[in-house]
């Protein structure tokens, strides 16, 4: 995927679309029995946050995960998404558990999302060492003829984990609410 040094990412707008409600549709596929294959479906919202003088989301998603096995587990998981106006970059944060239903805190840097264009298409990259497991993000914005008027309507996130107790995929499609 070659990086088109004379067009930067509209990052500003990218960032601006993500808020909102979205329905999440993710395929988890591990290479361990330990960890569960299944599909989780539900909804996330990136609502404005006070962290980094208001420049942030407060990502927050919840849904049921369906392992192949039959079982169903209730899933949630947040987030801090910063944009910097300094330096132009969208980073991904850590939020401080525990905490209090709308006071959630800043932890730490989960990752920066670089990016490159392909196809048509901003595609960002982040990775994180995480005490002994790697993880790899991979974003896939499509904002050419997907973002109408009200922005992004669609977008994907991959995970790629490894370690010494994990080794799973997760891909994950949203779509405008």
């Amino acid at each position: 995927m070659p990086l088109l040094h004379d067009q930067a990412p509209p990052l500003k707008g990218i960032f601006d679309s993500l808020e909102g409600s979205w329905k999440l549709h993710r395929r988890l596929t591990s290479a361990l029995p330990a960890f569960p294959s299944g599909t989780l479906t539900g909804s996330a919202t990136f609502t404005p946050h006070a962290a980094f003088n208001g420049s942030s989301y407060l990502y927050h998603e919840t849904g049921e995960l369906k392992t192949d096995q039959g079982h169903v587990l209730k899933a949630k998981r947040k987030y801090i998404y910063r944009y910097s106006a300094e330096d132009d970059k969208i980073s991904a944060w850590f939020v401080k558990e525990p905490h209090t239903e709308g006071q959630e805190d800043v932890d730490y840097l989960f990752h920066e999302l670089e990016f490159e264009k392909s196809e048509g298409r901003w595609i960002a990259k982040g990775d994180h060492l995480c005490d002994m497991d790697m993880y790899w993000a991979m974003y896939d914005f499509r904002i050419g003829k997907e973002m109408g008027e009200d922005g992004m309507q669609v977008w994907g996130l991959r995970y790629k984990v490894k370690g010494p107790q994990k080794d799973y995929m997760s891909d994950t499609a949203y779509e405008r609410q």
